[in-house]
C-alpha cells in the first residue's frame, strides 16, 4: 500500500515538472534568444492509487457513549409511538420490562411522550473484559406529554428540571445496551 503511494506520488510530480508549460504557448519555450525551441510534450498515464481506507476502529468509549445516545433514541421514539419492537436494541432486563410497563401506562391513559432532554454525561467507569460500564447523566428535561392519537400536546412541559440518572450498560453479543438506571436525589 505504501509503495502505491510513492509511485503516485513520483507520477505527480512527474506530471509537475514535465507537464506544466510555464503559461507560453503549447509545446514552445524561450530559448534565452527570443525565438521559440520546440520541445517534446512527455506523455504519463496516471493510474488510480486506492486510497487508504483504514477506519480507526473507536474506542470502548465512543462505543459507550454511542450506545448511551442510540438508548435514548430509541427510548424516545417507543414511547412518542408507544412501540416497544425496538426497545431489546438499546435495553436490557430489567430496564427493558420498566420501559415496557411505562409504554403501557401511557397506551391505557391515551397518552404518549415526547422526549426533549439536554445531556451532560460522564462514563464513571468501563471494564472491557466484563462488558459493563457506567455513566452518570446530568440532563435538562422539557418533556411533556402528547395525545396518542393526534400527538398535540398535553398539559405543560417540564420546566427545565435538571435530572442525574446513573446508567448501567453490559455488553451482550457485541452490542451494548442499558440493563439497569437510578434517579440520584439532591
Amino acid at each position: 500500500m505504501r509503495r502505491l503511494a510513492i509511485t503516485a506520488a513520483l507520477v505527480a510530480m512527474t506530471l509537475a515538472v514535465f507537464g506544466c508549460d510555464g503559461g507560453e504557448g503549447e509545446g514552445e519555450r524561450p530559448n534565452g534568444q527570443g525565438s521559440p525551441t520546440p520541445t517534446g510534450t512527455p506523455t504519463a498515464t496516471r493510474t488510480p492509487v486506492p486510497e487508504a481506507t483504514d477506519t480507526p476502529t473507536p474506542s470502548i468509549e465512543q462505543e459507550v457513549s454511542e450506545a448511551y445516545l442510540n438508548y435514548w433514541e430509541v427510548y424516545a421514539d417507543a414511547v412518542f409511538d408507544l412501540d416497544e419492537t425496538r426497545l431489546p436494541e438499546a435495553m436490557t432486563e430489567p430496564h427493558l420490562e420498566r420501559t415496557r410497563q411505562e409504554i403501557e401506562s401511557l397506551r391505557q391513559r391515551g397518552r404518549a411522550a415526547k422526549i426533549v432532554v439536554e445531556h451532560d454525561f460522564l462514563i464513571l467507569q468501563v471494564d472491557a473484559a466484563a462488558g459493563t460500564a457506567t455513566i452518570r447523566d446530568r440532563y435538562t428535561n422539557r418533556s411533556y406529554e402528547v395525545d396518542a392519537e393526534t400527538k398535540e400536546k398535553v398539559g405543560e412541559a417540564a420546566p427545565g428540571t435538571v435530572l442525574t440518572d446513573t446508567y448501567f450498560l453490559v455488553k451482550e453479543g457485541g452490542v451494548w445496551r442499558v440493563r439497569d438506571g437510578i434517579r440520584e436525589t439532591d
